[in-house]
């Protein structure tokens, strides 16, 4: 067992660095991927057209404005335009690590090498999953807020569609706020139970 952990040490210690090198260069790329992705779903939701995009100091910027015309009682034109930013580093800042964790447990693990690639690209699959989610999250919850404190022509065409209940904007929070920052330790535990189902099936 001390060996087992000494090599998962050793192993994580010789991913982390060059991992961290590798994130520096395409983390803009994946995170400008991630929040745009998710922005854009959010902003097809409530018939809003991203008008321009702009990245500073880790943020993204989204120009805003009404998709669909929108007029008052007496038919004078009310569209507007807003900006909104996101966080594009708010989820995706521990990869280096959690990755350099699972592909450590992987590498001291007894399975064969087929297993364990099946773990490591379901638990890149479930990190990914997990990033989309908590930017959709964030999205709504930021699109929520622009409601509640904008002028009622803002507030009554985002509010046509169903916008996120509180409980959603408590798991954004959470997701932000928490599994974030335990992003690694979740997937070494994926990775750990997987490999004590995978270490006692029968091959088929």
């Amino acid at each position: 067992m001390k060996t087992r952990v000494v090599k998962i040490f050793l192993y994580f210690l010789i991913f982390l660095i060059p991992l961290v090198f590798l994130w520096i260069n395409i983390n803009q790329h994946y995170n400008r991927f991630i929040s745009l992705s998710a922005f854009s779903i959010t902003a097809r939701y409530y018939d809003l057209t991203i008008e321009s995009i702009e990245e500073k100091e880790g943020y993204i910027i989204f120009k805003i404005k009404n998709a669909l015309p929108m007029q008052d009682l007496y038919g004078k034109e009310r569209d507007f335009e807003m900006e909104i930013s996101l966080d594009m580093e708010a989820v995706t800042f521990n990869i280096p690590m959690t990755v350099s964790i699972l592909l450590a447990i992987l590498l001291a693990s007894n399975l064969g090498w087929k297993k364990r690639w099946e773990i490591f690209y379901t638990g890149l699959l479930l990190l990914f999953l997990l990033h989309m989610a908590s930017m959709l999250l964030y999205s709504l919850c930021a699109i929520k807020e622009i409601a509640q404190n904008s002028g009622p022509y803002v507030a009554y065409y985002i509010n046509r569609h169903l916008t996120a209940p509180h409980i959603l904007c408590v798991l954004k929070d959470f997701l932000i706020n928490y599994a974030a920052r335990f992003e690694p330790f979740l997937i070494a535990l994926y990775a750990w139970v997987e490999i004590k189902k995978r270490a006692h099936q029968i091959p088929s």
